[in-house]
């Protein structure tokens, strides 16, 4: 378990004073949350591996930035900070089935985020889930598939103002692992 309070200074913001096209180095955000992670056997055979992010405190500090008339614009002061989701976490398990065969999956999740500059966009919160199966040939060989966003979800990754880029379709990955 792990406290934090993380602050980034000199953050940029359009000078007031100007057409709106020169920068200034005056702005101040911070961030203050938990982390948890847990990772173990549940039996010789079963592995567990848990993380959790909470964020609930994000804000924008010192900024020179005012909204439009109509509300919209960059973050101002007071604002949770842009593409900090309060929770993210990750579940990974695996099972020993025999000596030989490992089975496994996984769920991502990120919560909901706005991107910087569209204060009224908010992009969903989204789970994905990930799989695989290893065989052990011997000590030094091992073949592994990998199933990654196993239901093909369409998900939010980056966000920015007037768009977003998805994230990664299914992937399907086989690999052989050879220690000589």
């Amino acid at each position: 378990i792990a406290l934090f309070r993380s602050e980034k200074y000199n953050e940029r913001n359009t000078d007031p004073d100007s057409a709106a096209s020169q920068m200034l180095l005056s702005g101040k955000r911070h961030a203050s949350g938990m982390e948890f992670n847990f990772a173990g056997r549940i039996t010789p055979a079963w592995e567990v591996f848990y993380n959790h992010t909470w964020i609930p405190d994000a804000r924008i500090d010192v900024s020179s930035q005012t909204l439009a008339v109509n509300g919209t614009g960059a973050q101002v002061q007071g604002d949770r900070s842009a593409l900090t989701p309060r929770h993210s976490a990750s579940l990974w398990t695996t099972y020993r089935i025999t000596p030989m065969w490992r089975v496994g999956s996984g769920l991502n999740y990120r919560g909901e985020q706005n991107p910087d500059g569209a204060r009224t966009k908010v992009a969903a919160a989204f789970t994905t889930v990930d799989a695989m199966a290893e065989y052990t040939l011997n000590d030094a060989n091992v073949l592994k598939f990998n199933v990654s966003n196993l239901t093909n979800k369409l998900y939010a990754d980056s966000l920015y103002r007037g768009f977003y880029a998805p994230g990664a379709p299914r992937r399907l990955e086989l690999s052989w692992k050879s220690m000589f």
